[in-house]
């Protein structure tokens, strides 16, 4: 699991490490070094210059190491320093910008860049670090403002220029990254928006330096999402990974049930059953093949299967917020037992039955958007609000909310909040929701911890939305692509061979990267 910190604590924790015997020059040496090696992943030596355009801070000192490790590799590095008076570079910097010099690397002064004639094939901005929080001005504006005019992919290294590590607010002049190598943890702007849409993909990567663990600011990454990943033994049969039931659809909606169902299978639950409304059946039935399809009368609490042998149950999406449903959302609030995940309807319909929840006598998993809270709770659409909301609202009712959103957040009733920071905005788009209920659901019947079942469904939800983007365009995804996508995503948490991934932007083959 990867833990978000501030600016200012990662500074702290820096100046921790440093006075317990490791200079700061080597935690320079080791960032530099592997923000080079991802360097050289984006693209390969021999095929044009690279330009790394470098501040007088720390940040710059990165750059003259991922300058001098690139040169020896054989690629074509061009310092250009945004510095007009060498006395303010820090003692860090000045001693990388002498070794990178003294072996023979060139230094372009920022006055002399527009002398620079072949186009590069990439660029470094480590022109300003987390810590800023103010505008950009002067040199280091010029700078941002070119880098894009550059016309190639851009590495950031441990943040955008311009962007906030705390707020993740952005300067106007910020050159958006395709990739941002983070060094040891994850600053919180980085995660936040609108800064989020300035790293491109988000790799941190540990130097040496101890952040603690935090269970208010955990980040599910590859290795954690691993982990949380049901068993599959070789001698499973479909009941080995759980009946679902599923309930949900409306004359009016008979998509949102049956991509509820993709949403489950694709995830790999043993065996599901759909039930819908019977006004919907004639438009529902048949339809997913690997599914079984029954249906109950409107309202009618006797026409509800025996609850028993379902592993969990999943209803909301579809049925409508008429009386019918609050019926049949309180009904089995009150009287079954079965691992429950609520979503849109069965949501909309609770409204002031928050000791329902409290009493019913086993785990309930709540999803909403920040609309749904707010009709939930009152709260506001701000995000603070929306935050302090759900997690009271987890510890209230003794359930766990899955709050959507950029960032979507999970919050469990002892506690604790995990990020996702996967997906995109193709995934603002009506069915999605649906498609992550079944998810949620379907590693509940698989036998999931309710938290670990709703972050590892969030995370892989918006995981498999990245990937289709990777190749494609956001504003063209459809919820059935991130059901049909899920397969990749699985395997990519399988394989294992790119923990250090907080979010993946763009289209990566394990060594290049191109945009």
């Amino acid at each position: 699991m990867t833990y978000w910190v501030t600016p200012d604590e990662m500074s702290q924790f820096d100046r921790n490490t440093i006075s317990s015997g490791t200079p700061g020059h080597e935690l320079m040496e080791r960032a530099g070094t592997r923000a080079a090696e991802i360097a050289m992943r984006m693209v390969p030596p021999g095929k044009g210059p690279v330009n790394i355009w470098v501040g007088a801070g720390n940040n710059g000192g990165d750059g003259f190491v991922v300058a001098r490790h690139m040169r020896k590799r054989s690629y074509d590095t061009r310092v250009i320093l945004a510095v007009q008076d060498a006395r303010k570079l820090s003692p860090d910097c000045l001693r990388n910008l002498t070794r990178y010099q003294e072996e023979g690397g060139l230094i372009v002064p920022f006055a002399k860049c527009g002398d620079l004639k072949a186009r590069p094939v990439l660029s470094v901005d480590a022109l300003l670090g987390t810590g800023f929080k103010s505008k950009l001005r002067g040199i280091i504006a010029d700078c941002a403002e070119l880098i894009p005019q550059d016309g190639c992919p851009v590495l950031a290294l441990d943040s955008p220029t311009g962007l906030n590590g705390l707020t993740g607010e952005i300067d106007q002049k910020t050159p958006a990254a395709d990739v941002t190598v983070t060094f040891q943890a994850p600053k919180l702007g980085l995660l936040l928006p609108p800064g989020c849409g300035y790293t491109g993909t988000l790799i941190a990567v540990p130097i040496g330096i101890e952040v603690p663990e935090n269970p208010l600011r955990a980040v599910v990454d590859f290795t954690a999402a691993r982990k949380m990943l049901p068993v599959r033994p070789v001698d499973a049969h479909k009941g080995t990974f759980g009946q679902l039931l599923l309930i949900g659809g409306s004359e009016a909606m008979p998509g949102a049930p049956q991509l509820m169902t993709m949403g489950a299978l694709r995830s790999g639950a043993g065996l599901v059953t759909l039930l819908v409304p019977y006004p919907a059946a004639p438009q529902v039935s048949g339809r997913i093949p690997e599914a079984l399809c029954y249906y109950f009368l409107p309202g009618d609490v006797t026409s509800l299967p025996e609850p028993d042998r379902y592993r969990a149950v999943a209803m909301g999406p579809g049925m409508g917020p008429e009386e019918d449903t609050t019926k049949i959302v309180r009904y089995i609030l009150e009287k079954w037992s079965a691992p429950l995940v609520l979503d849109a309807d069965a949501l909309n319909v609770l409204e002031g039955s928050h000791k329902m929840l409290k009493s019913y006598g086993n785990s309930i998993i709540l999803t909403p958007h920040p609309g749904e809270l707010s009709r939930l709770t009152g709260c506001s659409t701000d995000m603070n609000e929306r935050f302090s909301a759900a997690e009271k609202l987890a510890k209230s009712t003794g359930t766990t909310v899955l709050l959507k959103g950029r960032p979507s957040m999970v919050f469990s009733s002892d506690g604790r909040r995990f990020m996702i920071p996967t997906g995109n905005s193709g995934l603002a788009t009506g069915g999605s929701g649906d498609v992550l209920t079944g998810m949620i659901a379907s590693f509940l019947a698989q036998g999931c911890d309710p938290v670990d079942a709703a972050a590892l469904g969030a995370w892989l939800h918006g995981l498999s939305a990245d990937l289709i983007a990777s190749s494609s365009s956001p504003r063209s995804l459809l919820p059935s692509d991130v059901a049909s996508g899920l397969g990749r995503a699985f395997k990519m948490v399988e394989a294992g061979l790119d923990d250090d991934i907080i979010h993946l932007e763009g289209d990566w083959n394990g060594r290049l990267w191109t945009c």
